[in-house]
């Protein structure tokens, strides 16, 4: 019978702990800082996000020692489950009614007291599903109906639920982690050639279909053209980084959070974290994930089975991704995407969902092989 919890007095990555517990606390920190003119504005309490971000982060931290405890391997079971609670949340986001409608997208479930994103969920439930079944299926991973077409039909139920929120940008994001999950898989090299330029094709169809993708892709390209319409995050967050220089403004000093630059809080808290505390803090956050991901692909590599090879590779690489979209959307190296900053932006679902991921992540590196 499998156990639940380890045993033993295995130890975990203690220094990808240590870098999640320093961007976590220093999220904490910018959210207060970021939010809170709007927040006095918005709610009559400067601290109104900081009390909720307070709540999600002990939430997703004790989320985080409860899970990195489980062994990784009870997990399996939870696939099936897990994968249809996925699709069933995303189904149901589209529901007027159940779907909170903000922007003229449905991307939130409305409980009352709080509102969740399902695709912060579902994207890693699909990870979930991908590494099992990347696992048990190794044999035919080059195989098209085993290797390949099973996986992205799974897959593509998310990916075209996700787009009918629509959330582009989380879309983009699972099927990169879709494909790269199939690479390391062992699947066939044509497969992945083929799916390259059908995704191609498929994302320049998206931006091309919708007017405002394609407003954010021209911004993209010469922001300067209309600063205060389709360039105006963009403009506005190279304000904020120009503004900080080396060593920045000083904390809470910040000019462009007073309702110059749009989610402050939220998709640009990177701009007000170099503007407030400079370059030193933006170079300072960059290492820090930068060294995460270092950290958890050699837990991936010392991984005793495929399956937490493959989950923590999964994990790793979509926090990673969404990560470094965000700080380049930031600089101006990527059009404008939506996407929080992760551990470090306002978000509860986003946050006590990548504190879960860490902790399977840590659960597998009681296990590596030394």
């Amino acid at each position: 019978m499998l156990k639940i919890f380890t045993t033993g007095n295995k130890s975990i990555d203690w220094s990808m702990l240590t870098s999640i517990v320093i961007l976590s606390a220093l999220g904490l920190l910018m959210v207060y800082s970021s939010s809170s003119p709007y927040a006095l504005n918005s709610y009559g309490d400067s601290a109104y996000f900081l009390k909720r971000q307070a709540l999600f982060l002990l939430i997703g931290l004790a989320l985080l020692f409860l899970l990195m405890r489980v062994d990784y391997r009870f997990f399996a079971k939870l696939v099936y489950p897990g994968y249809l609670l996925g699709l069933v949340l995303l189904v149901a986001v589209l529901i007027p009614g159940i779907g909170k409608e903000v922007g003229g997208a449905r991307r939130w479930i409305d409980l009352g007291f709080m509102s969740f994103q399902p695709t912060e969920f579902a994207k890693f439930t699909l990870i979930l599903y991908m590494a099992h079944s990347i696992t048990k299926k190794k044999e035919k991973m080059d195989t098209f109906m085993f290797g390949f077409l099973s996986h992205v039909l799974m897959a593509g139920l998310y990916i075209i639920l996700t787009l009918l929120e629509p959330d582009f940008g989380m879309a983009t994001i699972m099927m990169v982690v879709l494909f790269g999950m199939l690479f390391i898989g062992g699947i066939n090299f044509r497969y992945i050639a083929l799916s390259a330029i059908l995704s191609g094709g498929f994302l320049a169809w998206g931006i091309l279909s919708e007017g405002y993708r394609m407003s954010r892709v021209m911004a993209f390209i010469n922001p300067w053209k209309d600063p205060l319409g389709s360039g105006y995050q963009a403009v506005q967050s190279f304000v904020a980084l120009g503004m900080g220089g080396l060593y920045g403004t000083g904390l809470g000093n910040s000019t462009q959070k007073l309702f110059f630059l749009p989610e402050a809080h939220t998709d640009f808290i990177f701009s007000i974290l170099g503007e407030e505390l400079g370059f030193v803090a933006v170079a300072t956050v960059v290492l820090l994930f930068a060294w995460l991901l270092i950290r958890g692909i050699r837990v991936a590599l010392r991984s005793p089975d495929l399956f937490g090879c493959y989950l923590v590779f999964g994990c790793i690489t979509v926090i990673a991704l969404q990560a470094a979209t965000n700080m380049a959307v930031a600089v101006g190296l990527f059009p404008t995407k939506g996407l929080t900053l992760p551990l470090v932006s306002y978000g509860g679902t986003s946050l006590i969902s990548t504190l879960g991921a860490l902790g399977v992540m840590l659960s597998v590196s009681r296990e590596s092989v030394k």
